[in-house]
C-alpha cells in the first residue's frame, strides 16, 4: 500500500548555475528528480548531524581524565542530593 502524505512546506535555496548543474547531474545518475535527490541527501545529512550532536568525542587524554573522574567517589553534596526527596513528588 502506498502511503499518502501531504506536503505543506516548501524549502528554497539560491544556487549558482554550476551548483544547480552538479545537483541535476547527481540526481540524474540516481534516476531521481533533483528535488527528490536533494531531499533524500538533506535528510541523511540532517539525521547524521542530529545523531552526532549527541555523541561526545574525546581524545585519549580527555578519555583517561573522564574515566578517572568516574572512578573518584562522589562529593558529599552529590550523595545528599541523590538521597533527597525529589521536589516534583
Amino acid at each position: 500500500m502506498t502511503e499518502i502524505t501531504s506536503k505543506a512546506s516548501r524549502f528554497e535555496m539560491r544556487l549558482t548555475p554550476s551548483q544547480k548543474e552538479r545537483l541535476d547531474r547527481a540526481a540524474e545518475f540516481r534516476g531521481l528528480s533533483t528535488s527528490q535527490w536533494a531531499l533524500t541527501n538533506l535528510l541523511v545529512a540532517a539525521d547524521r548531524d542530529i545523531r552526532e550532536s549527541h555523541v561526545l568525542h574525546l581524545d585519549d587524554q580527555a578519555w583517561d581524565s573522564f574515566v578517572r573522574a568516574l572512578d573518584e567517589p562522589m562529593p558529599e553534596e552529590m550523595v545528599r542530593l541523590l538521597e533527597s526527596e525529589p521536589i516534583w513528588k
